[in-house]
């Protein structure tokens, strides 16, 4: 499997297609988990505060694990990231895909260029 670097001589690099979605997914994770930690522990006073912060943090997770979903892949190599990734995500108790999410994986693999 190639490693694309993010960040190789300290600017950003735009990476495309599923690994570039994958990673986005990945932040959008993190960005959730760690608000979810705080909204956890905190008093009732900062929770009120955090509660809608974090429901809009959560859409946008889900937003970007859909497109993670849909997004169409190129070869074989693709289908592998994908699904591994899929897989992972998963089996660590982040597997709220509805089934819309999961059709659009299945289907994005059934369009493979042959």
């Amino acid at each position: 499997m190639v490693v694309q670097l993010a960040c190789s001589s300290g600017e950003a690099q735009n990476i495309s297609g599923v690994t570039g979605l994958i990673e986005e997914h990945r932040a959008a994770l993190t960005l959730v988990e760690r608000l979810g930690k705080r909204f956890m522990e905190a008093e009732e006073t900062e929770a009120a505060l955090l509660g809608p912060n974090l429901d809009v943090v959560m859409a946008e997770e889900a937003a970007v694990r859909r497109q993670a979903a849909i997004a169409p892949v190129a070869d074989l190599r693709e289908i592998k990231i994908k699904a591994a990734y899929f897989k992972r995500l998963m089996g660590q108790g982040w597997g709220e895909l509805d089934h819309d999410d999961l059709y659009a994986l299945l289907s994005s693999f059934a369009n493979v260029p042959a």
